[in-house]
Parts: structure tokens; sequence; C-alpha cells
């Protein structure tokens, strides 16, 4: 083929491509003219838009639906607790040798003996202040004297008003205690030695836990708790602060029986643990004035239930089952509602949740009767 034939032949390439192209363009002109996509992009994009009471043809037969009903919610707070005492503390450590040790679970009263130290008992004292000075005739006054004093009075040792003077009736009355533990001779000379006593902030006490090996000393010899016991319940930061003390609320006990009762009081939290960077959680707490009504269970797992004191708790509403809930962008919710072989998403704000079932505070549109979808 001749150099002028070549290009001749390009020439008719270029002219039948150009007319393929032309072929082809007009073609898919034609077809948007009778489909129209941007008819289904429209109706496609409205169907999705958030909040929108947009609706969908479906084949209403093979969803499962729930009525929408109006009523009251009597919503309530059911939380896992437990039937406990106060956290253990430990006594102050043995100065001596450590000689005989208490037995957990022991309760033990002002005067009588936690542990024996060199081969003498030590006997319960209670206070909120340490002991930590030698207290005899010479001794500044302090408030640590009244404290012996009271607790010599209770042990009916002291007959005088506890104040804070350490006078020789003080002295006497510690030498006759001295004597009733076992003391003789110059061992029972009327001196107070912190040592000589087990120091708890109040009394009884409850042994909960030894935590010493005889002979050993400069060690706690085990740790307590007082004797009431109480409830308490791990609350979520929005419970603790719907919640707060004198909220009515209900104990169910591990025999199934129900106290009626308050709130004692509601810890928000926050506080440091000393571990790691913790803190503590929110929570709630019973106290029983009348520990007959809890003694014989001990420390075990209860419910506590407090009914919802606010205003929507006692108001009809518009009701449907929380699993009809749809969560829309945000904080925003709705439902699907059957309308013939239709769905329509309503937009609707939510109160109350209790029992599986969801009050509806604004549902535009939305009557007793209609057919929710539910999941």
């Amino acid at each position: 083929m001749t150099r002028t034939e070549t290009r001749r032949f390009g020439r008719r390439r270029k002219v039948v491509a150009a007319i393929m192209a032309i072929v082809v363009i007009a073609g898919l002109v034609t077809t948007c003219a009778v489909t129209k996509p941007w008819n289904l992009i429209s109706h496609l994009t409205a169907g999705e838009q958030s909040g929108s009471s947009a609706s969908r043809t479906v084949d209403v037969a093979t969803l499962r639906t729930a009525s929408v009903t109006k009523g009251v919610l009597n919503a309530e707070t059911r939380l896992g607790a437990t039937l406990q005492y106060d956290k253990a503390n430990d006594f102050a450590a043995a100065t001596g040798t450590i000689t005989q040790l208490p037995v957990a679970g022991k309760q033990i009263n002002t005067g009588e003996q936690v542990y024996e130290m060199d081969g003498v008992p030590v006997p319960l004292f209670h206070g909120e202040r340490p002991f930590w000075r030698t207290l005899q005739t010479d001794v500044a006054d302090g408030p640590d004297v009244t404290q012996l004093e009271q607790n010599l009075v209770k042990l009916g040792f002291f007959s005088g008003t506890p104040d804070t003077h350490f006078d020789w009736l003080t002295r006497e009355a510690v030498r006759q205690w001295q004597r009733s533990l076992g003391l003789t001779g110059d061992a029972a000379d009327g001196v107070f030695q912190p040592s000589s006593v087990a120091l708890a902030s109040s009394a009884p006490i409850r042994i909960t836990q030894v935590k010493a090996k005889l002979g050993e000393s400069n060690v706690s010899p085990a740790s307590y708790t007082n004797v009431t016991l109480h409830v308490e319940a791990t609350l979520t930061a929005t419970q603790a602060a719907t919640f707060k003390a004198g909220d009515k609320a209900q104990v169910v006990l591990p025999d199934n029986t129900t106290l009626d009762t308050t709130l004692t009081a509601v810890d928000q939290g926050g506080q440091s643990t000393g571990t790691d960077g913790q803190v503590t959680s929110p929570s709630a707490r019973v106290d029983f004035p009348d520990q007959s009504q809890v003694a014989q269970f001990g420390p075990v797992a209860v419910s506590l239930v407090i009914p919802n004191t606010s205003a929507s708790a006692n108001t009809e509403t518009l009701i449907v089952p929380v699993t009809a809930i749809v969560a829309s962008a945000g904080t925003t919710y709705a439902v699907d509602v059957v309308r013939g072989d239709a769905l329509v998403r309503v937009p609707v704000e939510i109160g109350l949740v209790a029992d599986a079932q969801v009050q509806l505070t604004k549902a535009d549109g939305l009557k007793t009767g209609d057919k929710v979808v539910v999941s």
C-alpha cells in the first residue's frame, strides 16, 4: 500500500469512529428520556432523609407490628444491690508479741478481748480519736482523757462525769480496769498505754479477717466492721443526678419479702480509691434502724427498687414497645408506622422507659391504634 493510500485509509477510520460515537450518545439520550433516572435518584434520596416522614411501599404482611396504646407508664428503676457491712478497717499493729488471735465472724463489744499480746488480753475500746500518748496524772488535759473516761464509765470502773482532766479518780479507775485484765503489782499502776487496747470508732464490732499469725509483732491482728447491715447499689451518673436522700425505695430480700424504706444517701462518686487513678462509682445507700429486719440474712445479694417520682410518671401519653424505636441521627428517634401498603417514618421524642415499653412525649400524626414496626 502506497503512502497516499495509507493516509486515505486512516481518514476513513476516523470518520467511522466519529459516526459510532454519535450513535452511542444518541442511544443514551433516548434511554434517559424514557427511564428518567433522575426521578429514581430523587425518590431514593427522599426516602433516606433522617427525620422525614417519607413513605415507602412494602409488603406489610411480612412485618411484625404492635399497636400504639395510651396510658400511664409507671416507671421504676430496679438495681442489683448488696446487703453488706461497712468497709472493713484494720486494728492498729500490735507493739508486742501476739499470743492469741480472734476468730473471724465473732462479735465483740466494749471491754471484751480482741486478741492477746505478751500474754495479756487486749480489749476493745471505742472512740473517734486515736489514743496517741501515755495518760497519767501529770498529763495535760485533752479530749483523749475524756474518751478514756467514757469507756471506763461504760465498763463500770469510773463513777464520775467524763472530762478532759486525768486526776486521781481516773488513775484509780484505770488501776481497777488493769486488775480486771489479770495485771497485778506494779503492772496495775493506773497508767494508761495506747497499745493496751484495740480501738474502733464504735462498738460492737465484727471480726472480718484475721491478718496475723501467733508469735508475730508489729502487724495488725485483724480487720473489722461494725455489726449493722445496709444496702448499697451502684448507680449510673444519670441515676445519681436523679435520685436523692429521702426518695422512696423498696428492698427485695432473698426470701422475696419486700421492705418499704427510703434512700439514706446518694453518693455522686468520683473520690479517689488510691489505686492507679481509679475513682469511686456513684451509689445509693439504705440503712435499717431495725436490724432485725435483715440480720438473719447477713451479707447477700438483694434488689433495690426506686419508683420514678417525676411529673411525667403520672401523665397519660402514647406508649410503644421499646423495640419499635428507631435511632436516627444524633439523639433523635423515630418509629415506622404502617399506612395502608406503605411505611411512614415518624419522628418522636421519648420519655420514661419501663417493662420493655417507652413513653412518647411527642409524636406528630401518631395516634392510638396505629401499627408500628417492631424488631
